[in-house]
């Protein structure tokens, strides 16, 4: 009896060995065909495996004991997130997260939720959740993502708060420490705070300083884009309302293009019949000076060089405006 119970032992301890074999297909549009998938660890970016993208599809095949939150990266952005586990992994041409398995199930699930959160455009709401998501998933594969998240949109002192407590994967994670480096940033540029310049050569070989704009009597609204970004377009119909509305009261809008090629920033300007002031080549200078993390990212700059607001909705924006210059009429 005992030589049968070692014998089903050993063929356990045999499958579970082998039960380590993830497979993972993914599906691209067809834009990509040709080009190299790079699946990544998810907190330093270190390649794992790279296929080149045949007919919108690849396969990566591998082995992984515990689960590993994974990201693909095609011309070095990242372009879908994965937990790699165990079992058949897919991943559809039309979204940015995988499924098949249940990590991956779950964190689709914990996706959509904040999803649905962030429609609501409540800031404070959307960073709530994230921290709801953090404290539920900290110890598991996907717990240093919602870490990640929850660091890129809080202050300081919450972070530190959260940070004093987390696992120690969390506390070592490259990504949560170079956000909180960022937040370090946020916190001298934060509103009350004077501006901080800064300069960029523009196509005509001039340069061109944040102060040639703000300081100068005026309300200037600094918006932080580039043509590469659907959600800063999303935003010119707002930012184009507003500018029409207040700029005969002296607004102003002040477009910095970063991480751009000038080539693409002015084709964009021109499509979208941007009518304010575009400061072009500001590449990441302004990520680290003030330490937002994102794009759009938009900062309202009060008349004496004081910033007012960072990081609200252009709405937002718009109603402070309307109750300044409204008294001022």
């Amino acid at each position: 009896m005992k030589k049968i119970l070692s014998i089903f032992a050993i063929a356990s301890i045999m499958m579970g060995c082998n039960n380590t074999k993830y497979e993972f297909n993914a599906e691209f549009p067809d834009k990509f065909d040709g080009k190299t998938a790079v699946l990544a660890h998810y907190d330093d970016s270190i390649a794992l495996d790279s296929a080149i993208i045949k007919e919108g599809k690849v396969l990566f095949v591998g082995e992984c004991e515990s689960p590993r939150l994974a990201q693909i990266m095609i011309d070095g952005k990242t372009r879908a997130y994965a937990v790699l586990e165990p079992g058949k992994i897919f991943l559809s041409d039309s979204t940015y997260l995988a499924t098949g398995t249940p990590a991956n199930e779950e964190f689709k699930r914990a996706n959509s939720r904040l999803d649905s959160v962030e429609n609501l455009d409540d800031m404070k709401l959307y960073v709530n959740c994230l921290k709801e998501n953090y404290d539920r998933y900290k110890e598991e594969a996907t717990g240093v993502y919602f870490a990640t998240e929850y660091v890129r949109f809080s202050d300081l002192p919450q972070i530190d708060s959260m940070l004093s407590v987390a696992p120690q994967h969390i506390k070592d994670s490259k990504r949560v420490n170079r956000y909180r480096n960022s937040a370090i940033l946020r916190s001298a540029t934060m509103p009350g705070k004077q501006f901080v310049d800064f300069s960029a050569k523009q196509p005509n070989g001039v340069e061109s300083k944040l102060s040639d704009f703000a300081g100068k009597g005026n309300y200037v609204l600094v918006d932080f884009w580039a043509s590469w970004c659907p959600y800063c377009i999303k935003e010119f119909p707002a930012l184009k309302e507003m500018y029409d509305k207040f700029a005969d009261k002296g607004f102003k809008i002040l477009g910095v293009a970063v991480r751009d090629k000038a080539e693409d920033t002015k084709a964009s300007v021109d499509k979208y019949e941007i009518k304010w002031d575009i400061m072009y080549n500001a590449e990441r200078i302004p990520y680290n000076i003030y330490g937002f993390t994102g794009i759009p990212h938009l900062m309202l700059i009060g008349p004496d060089g004081k910033i007012i607001s960072r990081g609200e909705s252009p709405s937002q924006i718009s109603a402070y405006l309307e109750q300044v210059y409204g008294s001022e009429e």
